[in-house]
């Protein structure tokens, strides 16, 4: 077998090994809140605006005032008959998101084919990973030759965070694509003479990358940087003529950023906290480190973190006693700009805007690939036997995380099937359930409920509901409810207040440190028979899985 043969059946089965990891977390069920917004976005249904501007026959979300059956909220998830077409997508966008909409308008297309199942949502992320691939060879192999190249794929394929974004129904595996694609053109516009094609992907690719996530401008910034510096076989004239290219085809949604970003959203706050300088100085370590560490939102111990750190550290003095210009070539010098600006970006966002980004973690993911290709650089210059030897380590103390990313839910604080269960194993359709959160949140549990259980959405943004009037009449013929507190921006539950006063506490359910099921019975009105009302007769489980019989403490 020829050398090029091996090398073929090698990648074919590295590709494969990618993929099935890839796909049997895509198809683990179970979605988070703004993976349940994507959804909504890509079918035309705006989530996030003012209760003032709500538009049900353009699909905005519209808090009920009557209890509906869990099935009722299904449609936010889901294509009309016809679907709705774009300028519904780029409605719900600008009303609901503060990312651009390149994402879901492909991700409409993509749920019009393949549905909008929990697994439809995720394999289209998953479908833009794998194609990374080819890609990231192609950048590693004009990089740093084809053992960088091989070590970059094979870190990607493992690499926690690669794998775990890969199967989340987010724009970030779109970003690695366009990326990828970006820094491919950048390096053969400079090795080759200029050719329209060639003009014409980094343009392209450049404002897909721009119309699919706004922190991918620093990337962009970073490649035209470097090829104004070094333009190689192409002329000054022509990276001005594929810049002038991009910015035309952004420019349509761009001079809107404005107005959309200003917009008031439900949850537009969240990132609105000023950072102290202590934390703006070490946000770049955090989001670098964080692009190369086992250690996540999955959970992961942190002992194998600690061992992958003290082995780059080896790795850093080893290379420190060999010159140095090697990592510094000027191709090279495109990679270290990618990560950095990925890693000083959202600092620079933050300082700019007194925000909090650089806190999420998520945000430094453009740069992802550009760590990989990196820690494989480094990698490389060791001797053969010892590059083995640290990528097996490597990947061994990734092995804890692995495992967590498939055991735990996406996001361990937002149970959506979780509480749903429970829901339908200790309620009946004579009950009330009042879910306390924002619309992804009363979509996420309505979503995985399967009992005719009728569900009240409480959004306490929307301003639209009221004490004592709202409880009074929601409660009418009811003596058992159900409070659902999660995800809901810290902000106190009124009915929770109500239900107190009125009636008693029989237990709860704590899901998780922030989601909390608390089950109600309400005080009989007066002279009403307590038979008329099962809930007071029947033994019902508490938080501990016993059995009481519920009590009933009045004045009478």
């Amino acid at each position: 077998m020829n050398k090029w043969r091996r090398s073929g059946l090698l990648l074919i089965l590295l590709f494969s090994v990618a993929a099935f990891l890839r796909i049997a977390l895509a198809v683990k069920p179970g979605l988070w809140a703004d993976e349940i917004f994507s959804l909504a976005i890509a079918t035309g249904h705006s989530l996030e605006h003012p209760a003032a501007v709500a538009d049900p026959a353009h699909g905005d979300y519209a808090e009920p005032r009557e209890p509906q059956v869990p099935s009722a909220f299904h449609p936010y998830m889901r294509h009309e008959m016809p679907p709705a077409g774009m300028a519904r997508v780029l409605r719900a966008v600008l009303l609901s998101d503060t990312n651009p909409p390149l994402y879901y308008f492909l991700l409409n297309l993509w749920t019009r084919a393949a549905g909008t199942s929990d697994a439809a949502l995720r394999l289209f992320s998953t479908v833009w990973a794998l194609s990374c691939l080819p890609l990231l060879w192609a950048v590693g192999q004009r990089a740093g030759g084809r053992r960088v190249a091989w070590t970059a794929c094979v870190l990607f394929a493992f690499a926690p965070r690669a794998l775990f974004y890969s199967a989340e129904g987010r724009m970030y595996s779109l970003v690695w694509f366009f990326g990828l694609a970006l820094v491919w053109s950048t390096f053969e516009l400079a090795r080759r003479r200029p050719q329209p094609h060639l003009v014409l992907l980094w343009s392209v690719s450049g404002a897909a990358g721009l119309l699919t996530h706004y922190f991918f401008a620093f990337l962009w910034l970073a490649c035209l940087i470097w090829l104004w510096l070094h333009p190689g076989g192409t002329s000054r004239a022509y990276v001005t003529a594929a810049t002038v290219i991009a910015v035309f085809l952004v420019a349509p949604w761009y001079f809107h950023l404005t107005t959309s970003l200003d917009a008031w959203r439900i949850t537009g706050d969240w990132l609105a906290q000023p950072l102290s300088w202590r934390q703006l100085l070490l946000a770049p370590a955090r989001l670098g480190g964080s692009l190369l560490a086992g250690r996540g939102i999955w959970g992961g111990p942190i002992w194998p973190d600690l061992f992958a750190a003290g082995a780059y550290v080896l790795l850093g003095v080893f290379i420190s006693q060999r010159p140095l210009w090697p990592l510094l070539t000027y191709r090279r010098q495109l990679l270290w700009l990618w990560v950095l600006s990925s890693v000083l970006g959202p600092v620079a966002f933050d300082v700019l805007t007194h925000s909090s980004a650089s806190l999420i973690l998520r945000y430094a993911l453009p740069g992802l690939p550009a760590a990989l290709l990196l820690a494989a650089l480094g990698m490389s210059r060791l001797p053969c036997t010892g590059h083995l030897a640290f990528l097996l380590l490597l990947l061994l103390a990734w092995t804890p995380a692995i495992g967590d990313i498939f055991e735990n839910p996406s996001r361990p604080w937002e149970p959506y099937p979780s509480v749903a269960a429970r829901l339908d194993a200790l309620t009946v359709p004579s009950d009330l359930v009042i879910i306390h959160s924002i619309p992804s949140g009363v979509l996420g549990v309505a979503r995985y409920m399967s009992t005719d259980t009728p569900v009240v959405s409480w959004v306490v943004q929307l301003g639209l509901r009221s004490l004592p009037a709202d409880m009074e009449h929601l409660v009418v013929g009811r003596c058992r409810v159900a409070l659902v507190k999660i995800h809901y921006l810290n902000e106190p539950s009124p009915a929770e207040a109500w239900l107190r006063e009125h009636g008693e506490l029989d237990h709860q359910d704590k899901i998780d440190g922030l989601t909390e099921i608390l089950y109600f019975v309400l005080e009989p009105p007066a002279g009403k028979s307590t038979k008329t009302c099962p809930a007071w007769s029947r033994s019902t489980p508490n938080a501990q899985g016993t059995n009481r019989r519920l009590v009933r403490h009045t004045a009478d």
